[in-house]
């Protein structure tokens, strides 16, 4: 019995029945692994987009007769300019806070040089993402100094934490931020395996089903076949003994295949501290419907950690006693036009408003309105009825 096309090695490996052989034996080279593995660069770019989504507000502080504090945000100045409109002359704000960000989460520390110049005023900001400095700590008397090479300024030694913007994943020791992608390497190594056995399996296109029939086909007749199946049902191998389509249903291997994939997702959404939802995983069934409720749990759970890190990094190399940062993720909490009314209208409550006309119309978007920035007056329940 011929068979058409004839033999090539290649056919052996289109079926999914060496998956557990070559996932188990390939070796993987990449350097950058968590870039090459989707769920993990989904779960970079969300906690990284996400904080960088937040406005960095900047001012003054100061602290009442009872000890509460007042703040003023503060719209000009080196601090203001270089936080909220160019860190640098190359980078926007949200690009500078994702780059940041994101070797923070996959490398445990993300660190920019605060560039000052006369009186120390910040000139700029300058990244540096590819382990331009390094910390080291002084036995003897338990200081830590940093020392490198740094962008446009040359070689430099002997500076402090305070000369540097450093958010860093939690810390391991003392001086490092967790990798966690080193810790999970495994996972991700698997995960980069079963991605590229797939990629292989596609390009291949992997057969769908055979032909055969009773008939020895001659070369020309084969041939003919060929041609006729090419548009439908490419690279069909041929027997000529009998006569029937029959398809090829997936191997156990293969169903395995796809929920070790689904693990994998949920073991890089528990690493890097996301919602699987967010990875685009239906998260045990859960419906979007309840996505107000992933949300709740991105912004407290997720995102919440590496704005409150952003915040203290800033405070403790950029401010002074009487400055203070705040990354607003208020913005997240808009929800829809009926949520907002719902709230607006309890926030301006007669009886116990917290906030203004104009902290509301801020909060949309709109512009404030004369008048706006009183508290509604409380009506004592005598003048209502009075008034009735």
């Amino acid at each position: 019995m011929n068979i058409w096309p004839f033999s090539k090695k290649d056919y052996d490996l289109n079926g999914n029945r060496f998956y557990q052989e070559y996932v188990i034996e390939r070796e993987i080279t990449a350097s950058e692994r968590q870039l090459k593995v989707t769920a993990a660069l989904a779960a970079g770019l969300r906690i990284a987009e996400g904080v960088a989504a937040m406005p960095i507000i900047t001012g003054t502080k100061r602290y009442d007769e009872k000890g509460r504090k007042i703040t003023a945000p503060v719209m000009d100045g080196d601090l203001f300019e270089r936080l909220t409109i160019s860190p640098n002359d190359y980078m926007t704000p949200v690009e500078f806070v994702e780059s940041l960000t994101l070797h923070a989460v996959f490398e445990g520390v993300g660190r920019a040089y605060i560039d000052r110049g006369y009186k120390g005023k910040i000139r700029r900001l300058i990244p540096l993402l590819d382990g331009n400095v390094t910390p080291r700590k002084d036995s003897e008397t338990g200081r830590v100094f940093y020392s490198g090479t740094i962008p446009g300024i040359g070689s430099v030694s002997d500076l402090t934490r305070r000369d540097f913007i450093e958010i860093t994943a939690p810390r391991w020791s003392d001086i490092e931020g967790l990798d966690v992608t080193s810790e999970i390497q495994k996972v991700l190594s698997l995960a980069l395996t079963l991605e590229g056995r797939q990629t292989e399996d596609g390009a291949k296109k992997s057969v769908r089903g055979y032909l055969s029939t009773d008939q020895q086909l001659s070369p020309e007749a084969a041939k003919l076949v060929k041609e006729a199946l090419a548009d439908k049902l490419p690279g069909t191998p041929i027997f000529d003994s009998g006569t029937t389509y029959r398809s090829i249903v997936p191997t156990q291997a293969e169903m395995q295949l796809l929920e070790t994939r689904r693990f994998l997702i949920e073991e890089v959404a528990r690493a890097y501290g996301i919602h699987p939802i967010f990875l685009a995983h239906d998260a045990a069934g859960q419906s979007l419907t309840r996505i107000a409720d992933a949300m709740d749990y991105h912004v407290t759970v997720t995102l919440a950690p590496w704005a409150r890190r952003w915040e203290q990094a800033i405070a403790f190399s950029m401010l002074k006693a009487d400055q203070f940062v705040n990354m607003d993720e208020n913005q997240y909490y808009r929800g829809d036009l009926k949520t907002q009314g719902e709230y607006g209208s309890k926030a301006l409550g007669n009886n116990a408003a917290w906030e203004t006309p104009n902290d509301i119309r801020a909060r949309t978007g709109q512009n404030p309105i004369e008048g706006g920035d009183e508290l509604p007056r409380a009506v004592p329940a005598k003048e209502v009825k009075d008034g009735a």
